[in-house]
């Protein structure tokens, strides 16, 4: 460009003026890629503060673009002169606050009248914030079509003139109707709400477009099939940023399952309901508040009153010595969440007491919470008393067999003494000493039956209190050690570290020690081995007793504990009788195994405290 007259420069210095205040990029340039002139916003944008810009290429000038930019500038300058076209283009320009620009700009080449280029106009503008919108748009649209595709409910998309806008792929598997069926095209129109609920669906959308919120309902839709089936629905309104509704979401769940289940429910009730009423069990139903939601008929025919006399006072007919022990059970159900089994007595209109064995089951809702507690009970006061008479017949049949045992046992020694007596007079002294013996062995061998049948028939006053087993077993072993010792026997101990205190009677456990490795060592002839193995389980003591005798034969295991069963010679049985009385008293346990000619292995638990006991 040749300025040749004051009036024109006047009128460069006039156009710089006027391009100066636009808030766009504007730069003009020779074909040789060299600028004629540029406003402040372009030399802003590109970093050039020179003012001797005039005259020079970009590579040319100091700028804030990279070789990569402005070697993008020269080729889009290169398209617009071979086009002879407007050439749009966009470049990101990063300022020295470290923001980026993103630059939108349009290059128009002009032409003399013999067509020859004359210069480059280049124009543009600042459009980050609309790309910045546009990428915000971009990523709500991906996280929407990612929500659509995504979620297991079907999405119907309305505008204002009920024209569906779109549909998710949920929907088009609950209701079988794809998005392209919903368009004008479409000869076939899709209907999905059943003609006597349209006035219903009209009357929603009236209340959407009122702005209007409509509450989560449960109504029906069609299948493309003609199936009719149940949905949850919810509806909300798509508003521009002034508010004004532009459309409307509908979210539909198929709840044609859990409407089954509901129906099932129902009739499921009416069958249990009938059930009650007619069962001769006493059932209730009680809220976790204690309150009396339900009592069957079967509470008047029982109790001899009138319906309505007991609902919501039952608790009140309970035995007061019962109440304590009921309400613990109750108490036990609601927080553990486990069943329970009682007895407890109610009272009788008549005023007698009707005892009840119960059982108590907890109702737990979906979230794991008890709902009710439902008892179930029946009278067994006639079944008690004809179980007692029943043991009251069992101990008499028991005192028989141990006064003929008892008889059977005694007669024996008493024939000797009758005899030795009888021999006395005539011998000389030396047999009389000996027979002095025998005689005083048969008393003693009486005296051990009486002691212990007197131990097993006898009430004993019990102080229960923590026992330090290891210093029972060791006093035991010491206190039969010598017979051991007598028999060639060697008795091993194996206790384990931090062995917690055995709750009972010490002198009960001593007692039962005793007769369990005094039978050890007896069921050994000579040589051999006894290991006693103490550990814990399950917060409770085991003893292990393993000896290397004769073995109990097999169908013997199943009679041990009763009286005069045994295997030893001239044994009573009493002694185990003795053991398995000492382990129920502390609430143990105790199991024997054996093999014949290989030896007997003795287990037992016992408690570390206390043990409630039926």
């Amino acid at each position: 460009m040749n300025i040749t007259s004051q009036d024109d420069l006047l009128a460069v210095a006039t156009f710089k003026e006027m391009i100066d205040v636009l808030p766009e990029f504007v730069c003009i340039k020779y074909p040789d890629g060299t600028w004629a002139e540029a406003n402040r916003f372009a030399l802003n944008i590109y970093g050039i503060y020179d003012n001797d810009y005039k005259g020079k290429s970009l590579e040319e000038m100091e700028t804030r673009l990279s070789s990569e930019v402005v070697e993008r500038c020269n080729l889009s300058d290169q398209k617009a002169w071979e086009t002879k076209k407007p050439t749009k283009t966009a470049e990101k320009i990063k300022m020295k606050n470290g923001r980026v620009v993103m630059l939108e700009l349009i290059k128009q080449p002009t032409f003399t009248k013999d067509g020859n280029p004359q210069m480059l106009v280049v124009t543009g503008r600042d459009i980050t914030p609309h790309k910045q919108k546009e990428e915000e748009l971009s990523v709500a649209l991906d996280l929407l079509e990612s929500v659509l595709k995504g979620t297991t409910d079907a999405i119907l998309i309305l505008n204002t003139r009920q024209e569906v806008i779109k549909v998710n792929d949920a929907f088009e598997q609950m209701f079988g109707w794809e998005e392209e069926d919903f368009s004008e095209e479409n000869d076939t129109i899709p209907v999905i709400t059943p003609a006597h609920l349209q006035d219903e669906s009209i009357e929603i959308i009236n209340l959407l477009k009122q702005g209007q919120s409509v509450p989560l309902h449960e109504t029906q839709r069609i299948h493309k099939d003609g199936t009719v089936f149940d949905v949850s629905a919810s509806f909300s309104n798509i508003c521009d940023m002034e508010g004004k509704i532009m459309g409307f979401v509908i979210v539909y769940r198929d709840i044609t399952s859990q409407k089954k289940v509901e129906r099932a429910l129902r009739e499921s009730e009416a069958k249990y309901r009938l059930i009650a009423e007619h069962s001769t069990d006493l059932i209730t139903v009680i809220d976790p508040s204690g309150l009396i939601q339900y009592v069957s008929p079967s509470h008047f025919t029982v109790l001899g009153y009138e319906e309505g006399e007991i609902k919501g006072a039952i608790l009140d007919l309970v035995h007061p010595d019962d109440m304590e022990g009921l309400s613990d059970q109750f108490m036990k159900a609601l927080v553990k969440k486990i069943p329970f089994q009682t007895e407890f007595r109610l009272r009788h209109k008549n005023g007698d007491w009707i005892l009840l064995e119960a059982r108590g089951v907890p109702v737990m809702t979906k979230e794991g919470h008890v709902e009710s507690l439902v008892t179930f009970a029946r009278d067994v006061t006639k079944a008690k008393q004809t179980e007692e008479l029943m043991l009251k017949s069992e101990k008499l049949s028991v005192l028989g067999e141990l006064a003929a045992g008892v008889a059977h046992e005694i007669r024996n020694p008493l024939t000797s003494l009758k005899g030795f007596t009888k021999l006395l007079s005539d011998a000389d002294d030396v047999i009389r000493l000996e027979y002095l013996r025998i005689m005083e062995s048969e008393l003693n061998r009486i005296n051990d039956i009486v002691g212990e049948l007197m131990l097993v028939a006898k009430p004993q006053a019990v102080s229960f209190e923590h026992t330090n087993i290891r210093d029972l077993i060791f006093s035991v072993v010491r206190l039969l050690e010598t017979q051991a010792i007598m028999r060639n026997i060697q008795i091993w101990v194996n206790i384990a570290d931090d062995i917690p205190p055995v709750y009972g009677v010490e002198n009960q456990l001593k007692q039962l020690f005793i007769n369990l490795l005094k039978n050890a060592i007896e069921s050994m002839d000579s040589d051999g081995e006894i290991h006693i193995k103490i550990g814990t389980k399950d917060e409770r003591v085991t003893i292990e007793l393993n000896d290397q005798g004769c073995g109990i034969p097999a169908d013997r295991l199943k009679t041990l504990g009763e009286p005069f069963y045994t295997t030893k010679e001239k044994g009573t049985g009493l002694g185990l009788m003795v053991c398995f009385k000492i382990i129920d008293e502390h609430g143990g346990a105790i199991h024997f195994s054996s093999v014949e000619g290989q030896g007997t292995r003795v287990e037992i638990e016992l408690p570390t405290a206390p043990v409630h006991i039926n």
